[in-house]
């Protein structure tokens, strides 16, 4: 039935396509017509105007009768011959005037040349508005006249003496067969445009039908794919409406959907989306709504409830579709279970090695306390130097031990607690409030920006921190802000002081580069890498280091659009 509808909807189109196509030629051709009689009307009154303009106007007002062989005569004559042989399709050109109520023929421009010609005086009866008109300023005839001379279009100028004053009119006619031709010739064209579109018309009848034939196969073939994916998808799948007043209704499901929570399909579609979420993940199901019709891709965990009340965690992967006018929400929902069991095993293990590494920092440092202690004991005043040289030798390594025990502490988690969304700003200021920046100035301009990292990110800005006060000399302002980068963002903390020379720019991030502090690096890196982010100097040496961090596309946001 739909697809008849379609067919009939198609052949109306075309219909309504082929009468805008006849309509509009019929169009063309009316204001074609219209547009060449302007044309030509133009062109006759400036040809009518350039032949005025070359005429004495004292000389022509002085022809009497019998004067056809003076010289004043011929010189006009010769003037109106010389614009009639210019000018393209003109078939008469003359000149007249006004002899009481009368008008008379004063200077024939085929004078000498024809047999069918008039002389001075000679009356022109038919003297039309436009002619009259002729006399105040250029004119044309709206029509074509006929008269003993044939049926033409004419122009009209006046000529004017000395002193200004109107003495005559030069005329000059175009016989209506040229325009004839021009008009047979324009509407040939047209009717073959409309042959050519009626035809292109008739062809796209028959590549539509095809093409409707070809493309509703591809889609019974693609509906049968997909029928047979979304069957054999191990997968909840859910197709939900996403308003109105049964907005959560589930309208379709697969047999996966009804398996996991214990129904049969036709018993999955007697509940709403609501219905299967434990009441504490309910309560999120609105702002679920909100931000789906938002045009939001929604993914996210909540807790479901099968038939016989057992509450399973599940992983949400939703997002908003258009179904003709109506728009609904299709929900893909995996079983978390096995996930959430094998997290909760790794978490137990974590725990049992952080505090594994607890007691073991804690035994080895309490055994670097007891050694630094006898070491001291050791040392007696007025020792032998060898001996003394020695004691200072082992001091120092208890201390590097020492040293190195308290970093391995300080990032002893890192990767152990999953990453989180975490705020930019909050956790620079963290990182920077165990530290001593009393003497420089800081400029944050950040915007709510929020980046996915590991939990150590503070710890990321407390050492890069650090790492100014201690290397940068003379550092008096540090900024840490933002700027796009393609898909990307890259985050920037930069700083006024002597900068790294470009030799080791990318050395001090290596591992047992430089000293402890260089370590430190070499852990920032870590930890950014964790959740895809990188880091690398770009400060010019001598004006100010700058460390910038390229965030991917996806692990960055601002809070509004949170």
């Amino acid at each position: 039935m739909t697809v008849r509808i379609s067919r009939i909807f198609s052949i109306l189109l075309i219909i309504i396509i082929l009468f805008i196509a006849i309509a509009t030629v019929y169009t063309l051709s009316y204001e074609t017509r219209s547009a060449l009689k302007g044309s030509v009307q133009d062109n006759l009154m400036s040809t009518a105007s350039i032949a005025a303009s070359e005429i004495n106007g004292d000389s022509f007002s002085h022809l009497s009768p019998g004067d056809e062989n003076t010289a004043a005569f011929t010189r006009i004559r010769d003037q109106l011959r010389s614009v009639k042989d210019a000018g393209r399709n003109i078939r008469y050109i003359y000149t007249m005037r006004k002899n009481g109520d009368s008008v008379e023929f004063v200077v024939d421009g085929d004078y000498g040349y024809s047999s069918n010609t008039t002389v001075i005086g000679q009356g022109y009866p038919q003297a039309e508005p436009p002619l009259l008109a002729g006399f105040s300023g250029p004119s044309a005839d709206n029509e074509f006249t006929t008269d003993q001379w044939g049926t033409v279009l004419s122009g009209y100028s006046p000529i004017r003496d000395h002193s200004g004053a109107v003495v005559g009119i030069v005329g000059v006619d175009m016989d209506n067969s040229v325009v004839k031709a021009e008009l047979d010739r324009i509407n040939l064209i047209l009717y073959l445009v409309s042959i050519i579109a009626m035809v292109f018309v008739a062809l796209g009848i028959l590549v539509v039908e095809r093409r409707r034939a070809v493309d509703e196969q591809k889609l019974e073939e693609s509906e049968k794919k997909y029928r047979l994916l979304y069957e054999l998808a191990r997968d909840c799948i859910l197709l939900i409406e996403a308003e109105g007043e049964n907005q959560g209704k589930i309208i379709a499901a697969n047999a996966a959907a009804a398996k996991m929570h214990g129904y049969t399909v036709d018993e999955m579609l007697t509940k709403k989306i609501a219905d299967l979420d434990s009441p504490e993940s309910a309560k999120s199901v609105p702002e679920r709504f909100r931000l789906l019709l938002e045009g939001k891709h929604l993914i996210s965990d909540a807790m479901h409830v099968r038939k016989d009340g057992t509450v399973f965690p599940v992983e949400i992967n939703a997002g908003l579709i258009d179904i003709g006018t109506k728009k609904y929400i299709l929900a893909i929902d995996r079983d978390a279970t096995e996930r959430k069991k094998a997290e909760q095993a790794i978490q137990q293990v974590t725990k049992k090695l952080s505090l594994l590494n607890n007691v073991t920092f804690n035994e080895i440092q309490n055994s670097i306390f007891a050694l630094s202690g006898y070491l001291a004991l050791q040392r007696t005043p007025g020792g032998n130097e060898t001996e003394t040289n020695y004691l200072d030798y082992e001091d120092e390594l208890v201390r590097k031990i020492s040293k190195t025990l308290n970093f391995a502490k300080n990032y002893q988690d890192l990767g152990v607690h999953p990453p989180q969304w975490q705020n930019v700003g909050q956790s620079f200021l963290m990182g920077i409030s165990h530290l001593d920046f009393t003497s420089i100035h800081r400029t944050v301009l950040l915007n709510d920006l929020e980046i996915y990292a590991d939990s150590l990110l503070e710890r990321v800005f407390f050492t890069m921190a650090d790492n100014v006060l201690h290397h940068a000399n003379n550092a008096t302002e540090i900024t840490i802000g933002y700027r796009p980068a393609g898909d990307n963002l890259i985050i920037f903390l930069e700083d006024n002081g002597g900068g790294i020379p470009d030799t080791i720019k990318e050395k001090i991030f290596e591992r047992g580069f430089g000293t402890q502090k260089a370590m430190e690096l070499f852990l920032v890196r870590e930890i950014l890498s964790i959740t895809g982010i990188s880091i690398r100097e770009t400060g010019v040496h001598g004006k100010g280091a700058r460390f910038e961090m390229t965030v991917p596309k996806g692990a960055y946001r601002f809070q509004e659009d949170n």
